[in-house]
């Protein structure tokens, strides 16, 4: 077996353009591609990252406005129920003004009526004593004089009531 110098240098031309052509025609865009998902992949999870920190920015967010709102509705509760004391207390008020210028009307009226109703009472009784002492007389007194006479009497009567 000989070792032949040319052969061996065919074949080592030979690898060489092999090698050079699978590094050309294969690894070079298998690198590539491996490159290009790796940054693709890269990308994916930097998008992922800053979709999560939005999400959790979102959900602040959220949670500001909701505290916000229940501050907010409390408030306007509690304005409300203010607002509705001092209309309850305006309208108690009022009625109570009412009441009592009625109870003031009604008092008026029935003194008025009292007043009506002694005055009826006094000449009915003056009339009734009238009769009465012309009977027992026999002979009438001048109205004037038992008109006074009867006032007196009357008056002594009311105040001993």
């Amino acid at each position: 077996m000989d070792i032949q110098l040319t052969q061996i240098l065919f074949q080592l031309i030979n690898f060489s353009v092999v090698l050079g052509a699978l590094t050309y025609l294969l690894y070079k865009p298998v690198l590539k591609i491996f490159d290009e998902r790796a940054r693709r992949i890269h990308e994916g999870q930097k998008a992922a990252e800053e979709a999560m920190e939005t999400q959790n920015h979102i959900e602040e967010i959220k949670k500001e406005a909701s505290t916000s709102l229940k501050r907010e509705r409390s408030r306007m509760l509690k304005e409300a129920q203010a607002e509705a004391e001092a209309q309850k207390a305006s309208i108690l008020e009022k009625a109570n003004k009412q009441a009592e210028l009625d109870l003031e009307k009604k008092k008026a009226a029935w003194a008025q009526e009292h007043q009506q109703l002694l005055a009826n009472s006094k000449n009915e009784m003056i009339e009734a004593v009238i009769s009465v002492a012309e009977k027992v007389i026999g002979d009438s007194l001048d109205t004037k004089s038992q008109t006074k006479l009867i006032d007196k009497e009357l008056s002594s009567i009311i105040k001993a009531l």
